[in-house]
């Protein structure tokens, strides 16, 4: 049974979500062309022989090559925050759903739970105990609701 505290979770979850997704809606349509890293060093006017000095590269190539590897998406997590204590900023990382947890959770025990019922269902069929559509739907809801309340069954 799926534990007060896993619910608890996911709902105090969702309730942050829809600030969760507009902060990332604002990120991704300021995100600039030349990546964080350099978009912040150029305009805080610094070279890139100081930016080096400041991460603690050896070489100011290095930075080169480290604000390619941001825009290719490459760059590691440890390297970006690096870079943002170098310049004097915060690195914000987050994943954040599409939609509500519950929502997923619930389309996931539907579509779990049909692909459960399909073949008892297809069985039935051909011993001529066929289950009408609103049966089938009565047995997918039923189950679909048992495996809400035990997500980590939903994933496998």
């Amino acid at each position: 049974m799926r534990t007060p505290v896993k619910l608890l979770a996911l709902e105090l979850f969702d309730q942050e979500l829809p600030q969760l997704q507009q902060a990332a809606k604002i990120l991704s349509e300021h995100l600039p062309r030349e990546g964080w890293v350099r978009s912040i060093r150029k305009s805080l006017g610094m070279s890139m022989r100081a930016f080096s000095r400041r991460i603690g590269f050896k070489e100011p190539a290095s930075v080169k090559e480290l604000e390619r590897n941001e825009r290719a998406g490459s760059i590691t997590l440890d390297t970006l925050k690096r870079a943002a204590e170098a310049l004097d900023a915060d690195l914000v990382y987050a994943i954040v759903p599409r939609k509500n947890l519950r929502d997923t959770v619930a389309a996931r025990a539907r579509e779990v739970a049909r692909q459960r019922i399909a073949p008892v269902a297809k069985s039935m069929a051909l011993e001529e105990q066929a289950l009408t559509k609103v049966q089938i739907d009565r047995q997918v809801d039923e189950l679909a609701r048992e495996l809400e309340r035990k997500p980590e069954m939903l994933w496998r």
